[in-house]
């Protein structure tokens, strides 16, 4: 029986051990009827050496509790109990949230330290949800096709977490960690960099999923910033951004020339002052994170057109 499917599946006795083996994670598979979701990018880590490595290099608490996204099967769920922290699983296939509370009685822990939560990551309230439980630090192995937008939201929540562990498509990794002047600077590189202190912490072999993707995962950490200020990031550094990069080739000048930003009009005379202080001249992927938020900060000290 395929998950998206009327009925559901029934979750079989499966040891703890069998998660973590491939055979054993297929056999649990066939006996339950269940087939992997692409659209969900279900793509689990199994690797119980690589999560553990994970949480060790992270100092991933021992105790109070944590937000997980995408926790599937609880694969890195039952890690993170067994180091002590209580877990607030948010899990979008119903199958998957259904059966997590059920194996967490056949693994004998205490039902107390698992809530879960069936909904989209996307439609999650992040802030209600942390201010609820206490729970400060969130980790996940985001699903490929929806981790940025999954970043930006956990981002823009309105709550300030202590750090963000996330597993994501390699590609995607390169892109935040990206420096000017290179191909996949861009968005992602300049708006984390200015809210967070992204550090990568290791990359993950294919052969560490099952199913196993095409492509390498990296595990990274976002701490928040001192001083970055959420709301400007949102409102003026992304728009600023996504204006100078619409044309990569192109020149700023031409690129912003009559733009509008939170009804900052960029005609002649703002290009004629901007001019003064930044090279207008450059191609967008020239500037630094810190040239892209003082002119992001320029444009908001501009009065709103009437």
């Amino acid at each position: 029986m395929n998950a998206s499917g009327n009925n559901r599946p029934t979750c079989p006795p499966i040891r703890q051990a069998m998660l973590y083996d491939r055979h054993g994670l297929s056999e649990f598979m066939d006996l339950a009827g269940f087939r992997y979701s692409r659209a969900l990018g279900q793509n689990f880590l199994i690797n119980r050496r690589v999560m553990e490595s994970m949480l060790e290099g992270i100092a991933f608490p021992r105790e109070g509790r944590v937000i997980e996204i995408g926790p599937g099967l609880g694969h890195l769920t039952w890690l993170i109990l067994e180091r002590g922290a209580d877990v607030v699983a948010v899990e979008k296939d119903r199958w998957f949230a259904a059966w997590l509370p059920e194996l967490l009685k056949q693994f004998d822990f205490d039902p107390a330290r698992l809530r879960v939560i069936q909904q989209d990551a996307l439609e999650t309230d992040f802030r209600q949800l942390a201010e609820d439980h206490q729970a400060v630090r969130v980790i996940g192995n985001l699903p490929y096709n929806i981790s940025v937008p999954i970043l930006f939201h956990l981002a823009y929540c309105g709550f300030r977490f202590e750090q963000i562990a996330v597993m994501l498509q390699k590609e995607v990794g390169e892109r935040i960690l990206a420096h000017p002047g290179t191909k996949s600077y861009g968005r992602l590189s300049i708006v984390l960099k200015y809210l967070f202190l992204v550090k990568k912490m290791k990359t993950i072999d294919p052969g560490s999923f099952s199913p196993r993707p095409h492509v390498e995962s990296v595990f990274l950490t976002l701490e928040p910033l001192p001083g970055a200020d959420v709301e400007f990031a949102r409102l003026f550094l992304e728009r600023v951004i996504h204006i100078g990069f619409q044309h990569r080739r192109k020149k700023l000048r031409k690129q912003l020339e009559g733009a509008i930003v939170q009804r900052r009009v960029l005609d002649q005379d703002f290009l004629r002052e901007a001019g003064q202080n930044f090279n207008l001249d450059d191609r967008a992927e020239a500037w630094p994170v810190e040239t892209w938020v003082r002119f992001a900060e320029f444009v908001r000290s501009r009065p709103p057109a009437a």
